[in-house]
């Protein structure tokens, strides 16, 4: 019986469809703004401490607690508050404006890592939007002999990357290029459940051992790695005075779920060190205006606590507070600790035992000081050196006289060898002060080799 393939095909269709229905009913991901917080206080107290401060120092969670008004302040004050879903209330970026970020971070910065928007924080109060630079690629470093997506270009040269999208809009983009197309429109692409992905009508497929390795954001051309030259989806149109909910809407999904950008989270951090150090009687450690907090500071705590990085969501989202006795804003003395509490100054640092009870052990029983022996002196410690072998301590060597030996020879006559003599007695001084050194050394050898 022949098979046919219209009901495979029909099947296929329906399975796609019902795939694609269900992913856009699942729920978003539930922001966590409380992940901000937390990172805020990471950065801070790691900061602190790789500029050698002692985490045991009274004022390392002085400046924490310290901090933590920094932020309630510019939430309670002028940030605006969002709306998202049900919820209404001042989100991290909002209170990040009203705290003055625009003064740290001066320039158009992207929301995300491999961010495509990027905003500009105006004194204001507003957002400039624009579009991030064509500068980085989606495609991850692979090194020589991994599996990697592949393609054969028009001059039978191989492509390989470890990025399927990356490499299949590459391929596209160079080939309608050399074709001359003058508008290249943004293509379509998907992976059709194999070991293939397609953009339009140019596929790559998973079969590939790169031949070298290559960075981030490079791709393999035979033995050697070259960059991208696709221009990225531009999704977001320059916009200038947006109100931070209207930037907010205009985030798509992806860019909701990208990892927070650190610069974002060391900028919150200096605003409330910064501003903490600069209020009358503070009891933290001072803010080192020379050396601020950077990218750098946070990316070790992210490293180590990857489940509690915060996101772009958690970062635009309302963030309410969840009882009237709860402050969503106060920095954590363990950021990593579950359900941590904000930190608290230390309020014990002149006298811990204060509080202590003291011990009774009974009645005085009158025991006076110890006494000590007198301290020998100097002459009492050498003394009993010096009376050892008391026969040599008048010992003198006896006096002794030579003469100078005057050899004679017997040769055509008597000859009387004594010219000798005559320079020995001429440098006699010198010739004692010499022996004299050598024999002070060879006794200081001896003494020292015992």
């Amino acid at each position: 019986m022949a098979f046919s393939r219209l009901p495979f095909f029909f099947l296929i269709c329906c399975l796609f469809a019902m795939q694609s229905a269900w992913a856009q009913a699942l729920p978003n991901p539930e922001p966590q703004p409380e992940r901000v917080t937390r990172a805020v206080s990471g950065a801070l107290q790691q900061g602190m401490q790789k500029r050698g401060f002692a985490a045991n120092d009274h004022r390392f969670m002085n400046t924490v607690a310290r901090a933590s008004p920094v932020m309630s302040v510019a939430a309670g004050s002028t940030a605006a508050a969002v709306t998202v879903g049900v919820v209404t209330a001042p989100a991290w970026a909002t209170v990040a404006i009203a705290a003055g970020i625009g003064a740290v971070v001066t320039y158009a910065v992207g929301l995300g890592i491999d961010a495509l928007v990027d905003w500009l924080f105006r004194d204001d109060g507003l957002i400039d939007q624009s579009s991030a630079e064509n500068a980085a690629y989606p495609s991850r470093a692979f090194n020589a002999g991994d599996q990697v997506w592949r393609y054969r270009d028009w001059l039978g040269e191989w492509h390989y990357g470890a990025n399927a999208d990356a490499l299949a809009r590459e391929y596209r983009y160079t080939d309608m290029k050399r074709q001359g197309y003058p508008n290249i429109s943004e293509p379509r692409c998907f992976a059709d459940g194999t070991t293939s992905y397609w953009c339009g009508n140019y596929k790559v497929t998973l079969n590939g051992t790169a031949p070298i390795s290559c960075g981030t954001g490079m791709q393999a051309i035979g033995n050697s790695c070259a960059s991208f030259s696709y221009p990225l989806p531009t999704t977001f149109p320059d916009a200038d005075g947006l109100t931070p909910q209207q930037a907010i809407n205009n985030l798509t999904e992806e860019e909701l779920d990208k990892p927070l950008n650190p610069a974002l989270v060391a900028a919150l951090a200096n605003l409330a060190w910064q501003q903490a150090a600069q209020e009358p009687g503070y009891d933290g450690l001072p803010y080192p205006q020379a050396d601020p907090l950077t990218a750098s500071d946070v990316a070790p705590w992210v490293q180590a606590n990857p489940e509690l990085a915060p996101t772009v969501r958690d970062f635009v989202s309302p963030n309410p507070a969840p009882n009237s006795n709860s402050n969503p804003w106060a920095l954590p003395s363990n950021p990593s600790a579950p359900n941590p509490a904000p930190a608290a100054p230390n309020q014990n640092t002149t006298n811990p035992g204060a509080e202590n009870p003291t011990a009774n052990l009974g009645p005085d029983p009158g025991i006076g000081a110890p006494t000590l022996e007198a301290i020998p002196t100097a002459q009492q410690i050498a003394q009993p050196i010096l009376d050892m072998m008391p026969d040599l301590r008048g010992y003198s060597p006896s006096s002794h006289t030579g003469e100078c030996p005057r050899p004679t020879i017997e040769l055509y006559g008597t000859h009387v060898l004594d010219a000798h003599c005559a320079l020995i007695d001429d440098n006699k001084a010198i010739i004692q002060a010499a022996m004299l050194l050598a024999w002070a050394l060879i006794a200081l050898l001896i003494v020292l080799s015992a």
